[in-house]
């Protein structure tokens, strides 16, 4: 009976290897990974204050939908739409938004952070982004106010 269960254990190791994952992070073979470099122009958006004071408060919404420029922010090649819930006040906000582009569209959440640059995880896509995973940097851009422009770079896997 011990030579017999032995025998198993050695056959189902035999069978189990090679499958573990021995990608260290890069994407499998039929899938490829595409960057994209935006520039959003923050034209569009909205506050809604949940508090009687009308102050920057946890639970306030800020709703948008801008226009999204190439990288030169020279022409426009997207809009964005989505919503942010404030969860740290002066701080932070929890973030969803998709980016329509021309060959499909692209879902980011994650945070936003009011001071500081943030990552969001990419939960999906349309089009040529289908079953699109990956991250998105949000930057910063240092214009002159009242404009507020943001650097968006999609880090984004997605299949051949």
């Amino acid at each position: 009976m011990r030579n017999a269960v032995l025998m198993g254990c050695v056959v189902a190791s035999i069978a189990l290897v090679g499958c573990g994952d021995e990608s260290n992070g890069a994407p499998a073979a039929d899938y490829v990974r595409k960057t994209i470099e935006l520039v959003e122009h923050a034209d569009n958006e909205t506050i809604t204050h949940t508090d009687a004071a009308m102050m920057d408060s946890v639970g306030d919404i800020l709703t948008f939908a801008n226009p999204v420029f190439d990288k030169a922010n020279a022409n426009q090649v997207a809009t964005d739409q989505g919503y942010c819930i404030r969860t740290e006040v002066g701080k932070s906000w929890e973030c969803e938004w998709t980016m329509f582009l021309a060959e499909g569209q692209i879902s980011v959440a994650g945070p936003f952070f009011d001071t500081e640059e943030s990552k969001l995880a990419i939960t999906g896509g349309t089009g040529a982004y289908a079953q699109a995973s990956g991250e998105m940097y949000l930057g910063f851009r240092d214009v002159a106010p009242p404009k507020v422009e943001y650097d968006f770079v999609y880090h984004v896997i997605v299949p051949y």
